[in-house]
């Protein structure tokens, strides 16, 4: 029984499907997980004393035939951000520690019907505002592969809970690289769809121009699993729908191999800006991909770098419009780091916000040209490695030449602000044992392209997908 933690979804789907496992033995194997380690990772903020309650539900449910699909029985955790009905939802804060959720959010709600059983909240930056998972107002989420590093942000706790195996899969929000950038640091699969995909509604903004949520998880396969059992059930008109997907179409994921996949890699001082250790695991990946059949192309991608500052605009302005009210009336409550981005915002004028919206448009346009030449484009998910815990003082947090967490977000920012579907997965490893992540980006609304990709190279990269890690 104890394999069952290092199972993806979609194993632990077909032996529940089958009935040779059930939801409870899921349930006994996590929760003797949690109580063990959680109190050196600190990745939930609550667990919910329903599991075991909601295992036994779903246990009945299959064993009299009535089985609703591959989440029937899984549990997910929940990023805090996202409303549980009759739930707290702190969104990392202090200021909303009696914040009870009136209803669901539509994400849960689609996940409900799906059969899933939702297991708790995970710890978070503070109102998702900030690249490298440090939070002075909780626990500290650390990095189950070394407890001494950041685990990145601002889904911190949902990446630590999934590597640590605490949970399969657990939901994320990404603004600037918030699934990404913690999923490439704690050596796991993080997605995020094409904007406007799934739906906010019952999330906390951060940006409502920028704002995607989407699933951290081991595996792409079960990111995709994850994708189509949400818009199953998901009923808001406003979103756009997803293309390529259908009821069914992940039944024979692995034999959706790329065709004549043509990889653009960027070329230019921007992309070139990176640690040599994730610059030689870039590489190698690279040629890997080579060797079994893909085309590699060269793409001058530098004018791509204007995407952050145009990033960090937009969340700016929107995030002060968002907190206007609440900071006024709780000012002394937001911590440092958070609460001087928040007033960084109120300099920004109309005009520069408009000039980043009308500079976003462009690039959404440019970026299409680029996929006339290849199917798919690859680069590190960050630049820089995890830096040490420690250096996350409140003196240091205002330095940006000691910590590194203004250059975390540098390449995941971009498909943000392009709104692209982007996935990081496992690539390898630094010297000293930490995760360096590869991200693949698509063009817009040609997502199951990217989980293909993603697919594609995990499997290529098997040997390093089973490194497993030790929280003894």
């Amino acid at each position: 029984m104890s394999d069952i933690l290092n199972k993806d979804i979609f194993e632990l789907s077909n032996l529940i499907k089958n009935k040779s496992l059930s939801p409870v033995d899921i349930f006994k194997q996590y929760s003797k997980r949690i109580a063990e380690h959680e109190n050196k990772i600190s990745s939930f903020i609550d667990i919910y004393n329903t599991w075991e309650d909601e295992a036994k539900i779903a246990e009945n449910q299959i064993s009299n035939g009535n089985w609703i699909g591959p989440l029937h029985g899984i549990p997910i955790a929940v990023k805090d951000l996202v409303d549980v009905k009759n739930k707290i939802t702190t969104i990392g804060s202090t200021i909303f520690k009696n914040n009870i959720a009136t209803a669901d959010a539509d994400v849960i709600t689609a996940l409900k019907k799906a059969g899933a059983i939702i297991i708790g909240k995970t710890h978070m930056v503070e109102f998702a505002f900030g690249p490298h998972g440090i939070n002075s107002n909780s626990n500290q989420t650390r990095n189950p592969w070394n407890l001494e590093y950041i685990p990145g942000g601002s889904s911190s706790g949902s990446a630590a809970a999934v590597a640590s195996n605490f949970s399969p899969i657990a939901i994320g929000s990404d603004t600037g690289g918030s699934i990404r950038m913690p999923a490439s640091f704690c050596g796991v699969t993080g997605f995020k769809p094409s904007f406007n995909k799934l739906s906010t509604k019952g999330v906390f903004p951060l940006s409502w121009s920028l704002d995607t949520i989407g699933p951290i998880a081991k595996t792409t396969r079960d990111c995709g699993i994850f994708i189509e059992e949400v818009c199953k059930y998901q009923k808001n008109k406003d979103l756009e729908p997803f293309k390529g997907f259908n009821v069914g179409m992940l039944d024979n994921f692995d034999s959706m191999l790329p065709v004549r996949l043509k990889i653009g890699v960027p070329v230019g001082k921007y992309f070139e800006d990176i640690d040599p250790e994730i610059n030689k695991v870039y590489k190698d990946s690279i040629e890997l991909m080579k060797q079994n059949g893909a085309e590699i192309i060269e793409i001058d991608l530098d004018w791509l770098s204007l995407c952050r500052p145009v990033n960090v605009i937009i969340t700016m302005a929107e995030a002060i419009k968002i907190h206007s009210k609440i900071l006024q009336e709780n000012y002394q409550n937001y911590t440092y780091e958070v609460v001087s981005r928040l007033v960084a915002g109120e300099a920004l004028s109309i005009e520069d916000y408009l000039g980043a919206l009308r500079v976003m448009n462009h690039f959404q346009i440019k970026i299409d040209e680029v996929y006339e030449k290849v199917n798919i484009i690859a680069c590190p998910t960050n630049p820089v490695l995890p830096d040490k815990i420690e250096n996350y003082s409140k003196e240091n947090m205002s330095n940006s030449s000691k910590v590194i967490g203004a250059r975390i977000p540098a390449f995941t920012s971009i498909f943000n602000v392009t709104r692209q579907p982007s996935i990081s997965t496992r690539a390898g490893f630094s010297s000293t044992g930490l995760p360096i992540g590869m991200m693949f980006t698509g063009k817009f609304n040609q997502d199951f392209g990217v989980l293909q990709v993603g697919n594609w190279f995990e499997k290529l990269n098997k040997s390093v997908n089973e490194i497993s890690i030790s929280l003894n």
